[in-house]
């Protein structure tokens, strides 16, 4: 006898619960930061060289206006500053001050604790597999 399939045994149901899930985790922790999980992907993609505005709204997928609002918040807790570009003084550069730096790594402290919550029912090899076939699924779909 075949059991009924349910969607809420499907791949996509399970990943977004799961998804919500750590995102409120992992935004209740950032909270004592002072930052949202969107703050993240802004504070990693200016680790290297200062990038304008359009290019990390392009690289995260988000609206300029989206991006603005983003990085006033990080201005206002001195994450990050704008400074013209020598290049062409038109534009502004986007880069992250030192409490940047430092606000970056005490989220990635916060995230890898999140993991580890989320984690806690699996053993060593479980996680890493898990963590590899994710990083394959974001590879192949994400990133297109």
């Amino acid at each position: 006898m075949r059991t009924e399939e349910s969607v809420t045994n499907t791949i996509s149901f399970l990943l977004s619960k799961l998804g919500q899930l750590a995102n409120a985790r992992f935004a209740d922790r950032l909270a004592q930061l002072g930052i949202r999980p969107r703050h993240c992907a802004v504070l990693e993609l200016l680790t290297g060289p200062p990038k304008a505005q359009l290019e990390l709204a392009t690289t995260i997928g988000v609206t300029p206006s989206v991006v603005v609002d983003m990085l006033d918040e990080l201005e206002q807790i001195d994450a990050i500053r704008r400074v013209r570009d020598r290049a062409d003084r038109r534009r502004q550069l986007i880069e992250l001050t030192p409490a940047g730096h430092q606000l970056r790594r005490r989220a990635l402290a916060l995230a890898r604790e999140t993991d580890d919550s989320l984690l806690d029912g699996l053993d060593t090899a479980q996680a890493a597999a898990l963590r590899t076939g994710l990083q394959r699924m974001a590879d192949s779909t994400i990133r297109k």
